[in-house]
């Protein structure tokens, strides 16, 4: 299950990433060889932050309909 949820966590950010960047694409162009950078590492960070939020709730949800409590 811990080989799972880290292999969904990757993918998760991953894609997140990839959307953010083609949405953020403006940001990424614009100032510096510095500001570049710093844009693109916190749109990573941004990634796995929701990524991370994703697999908890995918988790939680999946251990939900494992234990069967349905009320």
């Amino acid at each position: 299950m811990a080989k799972a949820s880290i292999l969904v966590f990757l993918v998760l950010t991953v894609l997140i990433g990839w959307a953010l960047q083609r949405r953020q694409a403006a940001k990424l162009r614009e100032g510096g060889y510095v500001a570049r950078k710093k844009a693109a590492v916190r749109l990573w960070f941004d990634a796995a932050a929701l990524a991370v939020g994703v697999t908890l709730v995918t988790l939680a949800g999946m251990h939900w309909l494992r234990l069967g409590t349905w009320w």
